[in-house]
């Protein structure tokens, strides 16, 4: 009797400092930071928002729903963006230092084993070498969900996206994971994408911002100026892009226009956002999407934070820093 009780009291004790099979959990520790907040969302939309793990004494615990594999992405204070893989049942181990993001470990999985791989591999190599490796790893890798991951992040989320590459090298995991839905959605999204071009007119577009109320290409053509700016409330430089961009609006009234194209899995979180910065006039598209959203691969946006200068219906810039935004509307 005795030994049935020890028995089941080890088995609670194991169970409570692991997960079960419907959780997937995280252990962290870095040094150099003592208590801090950090977010989480997922790319594809699973956790249906954006989280937050709390740090305390330089450690932290997340424990998340989990019924099939998906990418997490942590965002650091310093907006590091850090990818994790999770899966049913399983729990990883993170290590590194805060002023060293980029040297962090995440072990306990054999996905994120290949991620570290990756990461090592790349951490001194050339844009040209770093393209090679990526796409080797696909190659190796068709079936891991990281292949997914990888190529969002060194395929299409660049200044220069590479679609032919990300086009061959998503076919390829299709055939690995011909299940996969989500992967399906971005191979539909990568083969209808059209790259929107200097002096050309404005897509046609339509679609109901969070307010109900339309929004469509004609509205922006019919502007002297129009920016349409891709935000979100995770990522610091775009929700600073567009901040900026709605104060010059205030200063040059009626003749500019502005659209927020949101990427938030979470209207309610767009919603907040804009009302806490005094940003509820601008129109702004969320259709929980994310960069699968259909505003925003139909205006050819490709890159997190995004932009177009439109000038009497002709598109002028596409994808300015914050600095290039500024002086294209006459504010350096």
């Amino acid at each position: 009797m005795r030994k049935t009780i020890i028995a089941t009291l080890l088995a609670l004790i194991m169970v409570s400092c692991g997960t079960d099979k419907r959780h997937f959990k995280i252990d962290g520790r870095l040094l150099n930071l003592n208590q801090g907040e950090f977010y989480v969302y997922s790319p594809d939309g699973s956790l249906g928002g954006v989280d937050t793990i709390k740090v305390q004494a330089g450690r932290f615990t997340y424990k998340v729903e989990c019924q099939k594999e998906m990418t997490l992405m942590i965002v650091f204070p310093n907006f590091t963006e850090q990818p994790v893989f999770a899966a049913p049942g399983k729990s990883v181990d993170i290590k590194g230092d805060a002023s060293h993001l980029k040297e962090m470990t995440v072990k306990g999985t054999k996905a994120n084993e290949l991620m570290n791989q990756l990461r090592e591999q790349i951490a001194n190599a050339s844009p040209a070498e770093i393209q090679k490796y990526a796409k080797q790893f696909v190659e190796d890798h068709p079936e891991s969900i990281v292949s997914m991951y990888v190529v969002r992040n060194f395929f299409l989320q660049k200044d220069n996206p590479d679609f032919a590459t990300a086009r061959l090298l998503i076919d390829k995991m299709i055939e690995s994971q011909p299940n996969n839905n989500a992967l399906k959605t971005l191979q539909q999204t990568v083969r209808n994408h059209t790259p929107i071009t200097h002096n050309s007119s404005v897509p046609k577009f339509a679609a109901y911002d969070i307010n109900g109320k339309q929004v469509n290409n004609t509205m922006l053509a019919k502007a002297d100026t129009a920016v349409v700016v891709a935000w979100a409330t995770w990522n610091y430089n775009s929700m600073s892009m567009l901040q900026t961009v709605a104060q010059i609006q205030k200063e040059k009234g009626s003749k500019m226009k502005v659209l927020g194209v949101c990427l938030d899995y979470s209207r309610s979180l767009c919603r907040t956002a804009l009302r806490q910065r005094d940003m509820n006039d601008i129109p702004t598209v969320c259709d929980g999407k994310a960069v699968d959203g259909d505003v925003y691969n139909r205006l050819g946006m490709s890159n997190l934070p995004d932009n177009i200068v439109i000038e009497k219906g002709r598109v002028t810039a596409t994808g300015l820093t914050l600095e290039q935004l500024r002086k294209k509307l006459g504010k350096e």
